[in-house]
């Protein structure tokens, strides 16, 4: 039997290392997966300013990257500048991905805008290359997400990019919400890309396309996990809820004037979390506390499928 190693974004509680780090000694974790770093996205390092500020902490305090949760190919797909910048950020990301012995930098296929997404497809194609030849001979490997309203937003463009650059260096990582969020399946788009994925998002989702605890939305991660359990799967699961929404605008849906009319789906969502998680109207969590109920939902549900 394989073994899940849970890790995070753990900037959903604090964008402070410091209370990042806190939080994952509480839990007794050593994995995260780093996005913004003391207020500072993690592509805006470079290796020198990495050195001098951040590993010295991660070092003392025992603290690894599952993946590096960078930014790259968040940008148009006809954005040259855009482009030009990040590679020069991913280029330093390598560097900051082998002094952390990290093996994995996500990475998405481009914004397609107004533009169809199948006719952008060799453009996409071309900079993926691009972006690989970055990595190439590095040991570090690209991880595509699956994101909305980027190419690979569907499993079946993710499958067609991922068949055509057919390259080591690219590996794909499940994110059951955002499918959700594109109309997709997640349990068809688990099947699928199932013999393919390396890694995984823990992020669920309301029908209301607003993300909700895991375990409470429409990703069906009973069965995903049951399904990894089976497989033998060894590898990370990395908390990425975005359930930081309920901590920071149930206030604001709830008892501002007309805001639960103009975020109608988030009120809905909101209501489906307190009537699961046995909560009131008017009670309302902080950041750590939402983040905590998805550490603990996932650590329940790889417990009951191991089971």
């Amino acid at each position: 039997m394989g073994k899940i190693t849970i890790s995070g974004f753990y900037d959903e509680i604090s964008s402070k290392l410091s209370a990042q780090i806190g939080v994952m000694h509480e839990l007794g974790e050593t994995y995260m997966c780093p996005r913004n770093l003391d207020g500072k996205n993690i592509a805006d390092y470079t290796l020198e300013e990495f050195e001098d500020k951040i590993y010295p902490v991660l070092k003392r305090e025992g603290i690894k990257f599952s993946s590096i949760g960078s930014p790259i190919g968040k940008v148009g797909i006809d954005d040259e500048e855009g482009f030009e910048k990040q590679k020069r950020q991913l280029a330093e990301l390598v560097k900051i991905a082998k002094l952390m012995e990290c093996g994995y930098i996500r990475v998405f296929s481009f914004f397609y805008g107004d533009r169809a997404p199948d006719s952008c497809h060799d453009k996409v194609v071309k900079r993926m290359r691009e972006l690989l030849s970055i990595v190439k001979g590095s040991g570090v490997k690209l991880l595509h997400e699956n994101e909305k309203k980027i190419y690979g937003d569907v499993p079946e463009r993710v499958m067609k990019l991922y068949r055509e650059l057919d390259d080591e260096d690219l590996v794909l990582c499940f994110d059951a919400s955002n499918y959700i969020q594109c109309d997709a399946d997640p349990v068809a788009a688990f099947d699928a890309l199932k013999d393919h994925v390396v890694y995984y998002h823990v992020k669920d989702c309301s029908s209301y396309k607003v993300e909700v605890p895991v375990g409470l939305g429409e990703g069906h991660y009973e069965y995903i996990i049951g399904e990894l359990i089976k497989r033998g799967y060894e590898g990370f699961m990395t908390l990425e809820p975005h359930t930081f929404k309920y901590a920071l605008l149930k206030p604001v849906v709830n008892f501002v004037p007309f805001a639960g009319l103009a975020l109608l789906d988030h009120f809905k969502a909101f209501r489906l979390i307190d009537k699961r998680m046995g909560r009131g109207y008017f009670k309302c969590a902080s950041r750590k506390e939402v983040f905590l109920w998805q550490y603990n939902g996932l650590k329940k549900l790889i417990a009951e499928a191991k089971a």
